[in-house]
């Protein structure tokens, strides 16, 4: 059969299939813009108090650009329904030689030459009246030829084969797009359009997209960035050197964060007042990077401790470069130092980068006390309530009673007292409720084994005690097993994936009112060699822990036999003081400890004398016994 392709003159499929396309666009679109992305923004809200706040973003021309375009959208969809539903739609009828004569289908040839009588002596030309003739005579030909297909054995073929009694015909297929776009005349306007989407616009995007695919990391980090971060970071480097390193990253180069002149004079004063600041209440003097030397580097090294000492920045612009740098330098931390850090297992170093992260996150310099996160308490009147009170942490602070509370921040207002009361309720005070070193199915661990760590942490004072539950399998309580049951251990670690597949725990968000945006609250739990001080295990990151939390670690142990100390460390990634550190031994014992291994016990018995296989069995002994009376008798010869 061959195939006519025919543009569509009228332009009605073209309107189908345009608002078609249209609305698969559009619609989608329009969701996304009007909900998808103020959810989004809405979960990014932060809901605690802030001091800091970043300048509202004006609305980027691009977001003007995507309402225009889905606009036009709407309306061209609006035009092209209207013209779908007003436009006439010409349906093809089938030819129909049993409808033409008015019988059913199948009919005898009696009954069709019956009928095709009939309606000859209704629609003859000579029978009907002068104004009809031209009718009568094309109603006369279609009986013709329906009495002809009917009644002819080779057309009445060809028609149930084909639907036609001239045999197969040629198929149009209609394309739903308008004749004017291949005529001659416009076909030099189609090539300029198909030139320019294909040759300008289509390598244009996907140029832009794998330029900035190639220059940045899997986790969102310029190349430049992780580079100098792997040649300068160390194994033992301080933490005032982290800090340097941190701000040499290429991201602090980009045209929204680098150096301009003009800011020169603002930094500068900037600079003194660090100083000043850190020359009374800082263990050592703020001073410029002598390796680090370049003025993006210098400047963001300047915004950063005038974070850390809660300096306000008075320039409107500059601060919102200082928070958008805060931001940034903690993404570098999580992401690229400390990813760097836990590779190479160390531990030391890793420990002062989670440091650096809290200081971020809270505003503070290091080793400043933890009750200095408390609203109205500052480096002024801190060292006071330390010298008259001996109050260092918030978790001293809220053992104490009521009323001694209150006397201890004697130096706070009432309002100042109760915010202060308020978010040290919110700051977490976690403890470590089992900690237990165990190789599965045995009770020694053994040198070369696989060691499994069972930890579970638990926030103390954590509004909601009720850990929300998997809809896996029920699991012991881990503080309830025996170090010795290991039937219990052995059931405990199997069905522990199982039992959290499904839970579903809400971070709760980090108080840090010097800190722009929303911080969830997270902890990094390590283990670490006491003797060599690397890490065992890459640090957890536990990003969902609301009242309690079990974490199941595996390493393995040591080829000697010896009694090793370990150092369980669990870090909050935004809270100082909130950190617990436990030291864990572990005894590695030789193997011959271990109970002798059960028996095989062999159940394939011997087969029966009138079965195929002892028959067999037989028949192979008389082989081999044949062979190896051959094997003599030539030995002998």
């Amino acid at each position: 059969m061959r195939s006519k392709y025919t543009y569509d003159e009228s332009g009605v499929t073209f309107f189908y299939y345009a608002l078609t396309i249209l609305s698969l666009v559009v619609a989608p679109a329009t969701v996304y813009l009007l909900f998808g992305k103020k959810n989004s923004q809405e979960a990014a809200r932060p809901k605690t108090v802030k001091l800091r706040l970043r300048k509202p973003k004006a609305k980027s021309s691009a977001v003007n650009i995507k309402l225009a375009l889905i606009a036009v959208g709407w309306v061209l969809i609006f035009l092209l329904s209207y013209k779908v539903k007003t436009t006439e739609v010409k349906e093809a009828k089938m030819w129909d030689p049993y409808e033409i004569l008015g019988i059913d289908n199948g009919e005898s040839e009696e009954v069709i030459t019956r009928a095709y009588r009939k309606l000859s002596l209704k629609w003859h030309p000579d029978k009907v009246s002068q104004d009809m003739k031209e009718e009568a005579g094309e109603k006369m030909a279609e009986i013709n030829r329906a009495h002809k297909t009917l009644t002819n054995p080779e057309a009445r073929e060809n028609y149930e084969k084909y639907g036609n009694p001239d045999g197969m015909q040629t198929q149009s297929m209609g394309i739903a797009l308008p004749k004017l776009l291949v005529e001659a005349h416009t076909s030099p306007f189609v090539l300029m359009l198909y030139g320019l989407v294909f040759g300008f616009v289509m390598p244009f995007y996907v140029g832009r997209w794998w330029y900035n695919s190639t220059r940045y990391q899997k986790d969102h980090i310029l190349n430049p960035t992780m580079s100098t971060f792997f040649k300068n970071i160390r194994e033992h480097i301080s933490q005032r050197n982290l800090i340097e390193l941190l701000t040499a990253a290429s991201e602090f180069a980009e045209d929204d964060l680098k150096y301009r002149p003009s800011e020169e004079a603002v930094l500068k004063l900037l600079v003194e007042k660090i100083r000043r600041v850190s020359q009374v209440y800082a263990y050592d003097v703020f001073s410029i990077s002598k390796k680090f030397t370049s003025k993006d580097a210098w400047k963001a090294n300047v915004l950063l401790h005038a974070h850390f000492f809660r300096i306000k920045v008075d320039d409107v612009e500059l601060a919102d470069q200082q928070q958008q740098v805060v931001m940034t330098a903690l993404t570098l931390v999580h992401r690229g130092l400390l990813q760097i850090s836990t590779t190479h297992n160390w531990f030391a170093c890793s420990i002062l980068l989670m440091n650096i992260s809290q200081m971020l996150v809270q505003g503070v310099y290091c080793y400043d006390a933890p009750l200095i996160q408390l609203p109205g308490i500052t480096w002024q009147n801190q060292p006071q309530i330390f010298k008259e009170k001996k109050l260092y942490s918030v978790h001293q602070l809220m053992r104490l009673p009521a009323a001694e509370q209150r006397q201890a921040l004697s130096v706070l207002g009432d309002k100042q007292f109760e915010e202060a009361i308020r978010a040290a309720k919110a700051i977490p005070r976690l403890e470590i409720a089992r900690v237990l070193l165990t190789v599965v199915g045995d009770k020694v661990i053994t040198p070369a084994s696989i060691v499994t760590l069972i930890v579970k942490v638990r926030i103390a004072n954590a509004p909601n005690k009720i850990e929300p539950r998997g809809k896996g399998v029920a699991v012991a309580d881990i503080e309830d097993i025996d170090d010795n049951d290991t039937a219990a251990i052995e059931d405990f670690v199997s069905n522990f994936a199982e039992r959290e597949k499904g839970v579903k725990r809400t971070p709760t968000e980090a108080y840090c009112p010097y800190f722009a945006g929303r911080k969830d609250s997270q902890w990094w739990l390590s283990f670490a060699n006491y003797q060599s001080g690397k890490l065992v295990v890459p640090p957890v990151r536990i990003s969902d822990l609301v009242s309690e939390r079990v974490v199941v670690l595996q390493f393995q142990a040591p080829p000697q036999k010896e009694t090793y100390r370990f150092h369980l460390t669990i870090k909050s990634d935004s809270y100082i003081g909130s950190d617990v550190m436990q030291e864990v031994q572990m005894t590695v014992v030789d193997r011959s400890v271990l109970p002798p291994e059960p028996p095989v016990v062999d159940d394939i018995s011997e087969p029966e004398e009138d079965s195929i296989a002892a028959q067999m069995a037989q028949m192979r002994g008389q082989q081999m016994g044949a062979r190896r009376g051959n094997d003599d008798s030539s030995d002998e010869e």
